[in-house]
């Protein structure tokens, strides 16, 4: 179920880096987030996209999410970090589309 969730991801990301018109040196930003977190970058950042995920997935998404896009991995996230701030969420944004 996970790698049909991140094969969606991936083609979902895909496809709003067309509709925007990013250029391959303006690569997506991943968070793993709490809810408030992913409000506030989807204000923030014109074009962001999120997934829901249970917290014993969530890592492992991000980690399959950074390898499809080619991104340097980040450090493993601990099962207890992602339950004490409650990291539910994996979000996409561009750092360099902010609202204006």
């Amino acid at each position: 179920m996970i790698n049909v969730q991140v094969k969606e991801y991936l083609f979902d990301l895909r496809n709003i880096a067309i509709e925007n018109g990013f250029k391959p040196d303006k690569p997506w930003q991943l968070k793993l987030v709490n809810k408030a977190d992913k409000i506030a970058i989807e204000k923030q950042y014109r074009a962001s996209i999120s997934v829901e995920a249970p917290a014993d997935q969530i890592a492992s998404m991000l980690n399959m999410v950074e390898a499809g896009l080619m991104l340097p991995l980040t450090e493993p996230i601990s099962l207890k970090t992602i339950q004490v701030n409650e990291l539910q969420y994996l979000i996409a944004y561009n750092p360099l589309q902010e609202w204006r």
